[in-house]
C-alpha cells in the first residue's frame, strides 16, 4: 500500500504538467484559428420605407468624414450644416489617409437616389458619388476647398413611393408592408 501511495505522488506533478500541456495546446490553436478566421462584415441592408410624398433629413443617416487638411472640419461640418436640420449623424472622424478631396463628395448607394441629392443640396458645388452600399448611409467627405451650407438651403426632395432608407433610421417612420 505504501508504494502505491508512493507511485501516485511521484506520478501526479509530471501527468498534471502534461494535462495543463494539453490544455494549452488546444487552447492556442483554438485561439489562432479564431484570429485568423475573416471578420465578417455586417451589412445592414436598408429598409423599403414609405415617407410620405417628400424625403426629410429626419430620415438620413450622415458620416461625415474629413478629408481636407484642417483639423475639426468634420465636427463643424456636422453640426452647423448637418445637425441643425435634423439630420441623423452616426459617425464623424477622418477620411482614409489615401483620400483626401478638394471638393466636398457625397458619397452613397447611387448618384441619384433621393438621400444623396437631399444631403447634396446642402453643400453647393459638391462631387456626387455612388458605391453601391447595402446599407444607404450618405458619407459626406468634407474636402479642403469646402464650401459652407447656403443660409436657406432646401430640406425636402420628393420622392415617389417607397424609398430605401437605413434600418435604424427607420425608427421615426412607417416600415413598409
Amino acid at each position: 500500500m505504501d508504494q502505491v501511495t508512493q507511485m501516485i505522488r511521484v506520478l501526479k506533478t509530471p501527468l498534471t504538467l502534461i494535462g495543463l500541456l494539453v490544455f494549452v495546446l488546444i487552447a492556442g490553436y483554438w485561439g489562432l484559428q479564431a484570429a485568423q478566421a475573416p471578420i465578417p462584415k455586417t451589412i445592414n441592408p436598408c429598409v423599403p420605407t414609405d415617407v410620405g410624398k417628400e424625403l426629410t433629413p429626419q430620415s438620413v443617416q450622415v458620416r461625415v468624414l474629413n478629408a481636407g487638411g484642417a483639423g475639426g472640419l468634420a465636427k463643424a461640418t456636422a453640426n452647423e450644416a448637418l445637425r441643425p436640420y435634423g439630420f441623423d449623424v452616426i459617425r464623424i472622424n477622418n477620411a482614409d489617409h489615401n483620400r483626401t478631396v478638394d471638393r466636398t463628395v457625397v458619397i452613397g448607394h447611387a448618384v441619384d437616389d433621393p438621400e444623396v441629392k437631399l444631403v447634396m443640396q446642402f453643400f453647393p458645388n459638391s462631387i456626387a458619388e455612388g458605391d453601391g452600399r447595402a446599407d444607404h448611409v450618405v458619407d459626406v467627405l468634407v474636402g479642403t476647398a469646402f464650401v459652407p451650407t447656403p443660409s436657406n438651403p432646401v430640406t425636402t426632395v420628393p420622392v415617389d413611393g417607397k424609398v430605401c432608407l437605413p434600418a435604424r433610421a427607420n425608427a421615426s417612420a412607417s416600415p413598409a408592408k
